[in-house]
């Protein structure tokens, strides 16, 4: 597949900002999209600043725009680079709209980012690091051209049968107060709670856990992924020892201060999740200390349950809910 060349704009809004954008531009070209910025094309050699504006906007594929409240107020008084990048964008608007995508980075008001001539634009929302990964998905998705959710082709059209018009005959009022007897009758039985009959099959389970099992390495990875911008001293390597096997080390100024191994598997008769926390730990499956089971509610619906977590919330969880958990008992008091 052709690589793709994207070029990403955006507002110097801080070092934070800047640092959070130069990362997107190498998680893309992890992926195989030949993206850049500005500080890469400057970084080795003097650059003509308008003239590299104008090539990479009129060369790329895509130009990704970066949404904040500062890029909107640069734009919209053509201010600095902001400024004239946005005015070079104005044609894309109307011969070439698919070429510009739009993302933001603003916890505050969202109408607040959008400068005047792309209001009304759809925009891939990364305000929440937590859930970093999953945007980045939608927005490879849509460099590539590719469609996120099935779209179901379509069948053929259906038999359509008119109702026959027919003659109604009045009721007598005996059998009207019958009718409304039986409707008494009728409602006191609707009354009745209709238990569910859904079926949870161990395909359902194992599915359940598996899709469960990715979202926490996820919600994991997107977690440190956070902690990493706002903390220069914290670091964190990933080893994905199998495809429902990953090792996270946590350093704090280049000590290992925790290790979390996460790995679904059997475990006592049943596929469960399970966890392993400390300095030391390798990639053998040996003791656990969360198990995380599957569980069934009232509404046949399934949730997860930690089995170990004596000292928290041992109610039926969303993987998100699981994450905060063992942040909370397992994780935070060793990152100081």
């Amino acid at each position: 597949m052709e690589h793709k060349k994207v070029f990403i704009s955006y507002s110097w809004d801080s070092n934070n900002h800047q640092e959070w954008v130069l990362y997107l531009v190498n998680q893309l070209r992890k992926k195989g999209i030949d993206a850049t910025a500005d500080v890469f094309e400057t970084q080795m050699k003097s650059i003509h600043l308008p003239q590299m504006m104008v090539d990479k906007i009129r060369d790329s594929d895509f130009i990704i725009v970066v949404l904040s409240e500062d890029y909107a107020k640069k734009a919209d008084q053509s201010s600095g680079g902001v400024g004239f990048e946005s005015r070079l964008l104005l044609p894309l608007l109307m011969e070439n709209p698919d070429k510009l995508v739009c993302i933001m980075r603003h916890t505050g008001n969202y109408e607040e980012v959008f400068p005047f001539q792309l209001k009304g634009q759809y925009s891939i929302d990364f305000s929440n690091e937590l859930q970093f990964e999953e945007n980045l998905e939608e927005l490879i998705y849509r460099i590539y051209k590719q469609p996120m959710i099935y779209q179901e082709p379509l069948g053929e059209s259906p038999i359509f049968s008119p109702r026959v018009p027919k003659r109604i005959i009045e009721k007598s009022e005996e059998q009207k107060d019958i009718k409304g007897k039986n409707t008494t009758l009728e409602s006191k039985l609707f009354n009745i709670e209709v238990p569910s009959l859904k079926r949870i099959t161990d395909r359902d389970i194992e599915m359940f856990l598996k899709e469960n099992f990715k979202e926490l390495i996820n919600l994991f990875n997107s977690l440190f992924d956070q902690i990493q911008h706002t903390n220069p001293e914290f670091e964190f390597d990933k080893d994905d020892i199998s495809i429902y096997k990953s090792i996270f080390k946590l350093y704090v100024d280049g000590t290992n201060v925790n290790t979390i191994k996460i790995w679904y598997g059997d475990s006592f008769g049943g596929n469960t999740i399970n966890l392993s926390y400390g300095s030391h730990i390798n990639s053998s499956d040996g003791s656990a200390n969360e198990i995380i089971r599957h569980h069934i509610d009232d509404k046949k619906q399934l949730k997860l349950l930690m089995s170990m977590n004596m000292y928290g919330n041992n109610k039926p969880l969303n993987p998100q809910e699981v994450v905060q958990e063992i942040w909370k008992n397992n994780i935070s008091h060793t990152i100081k």
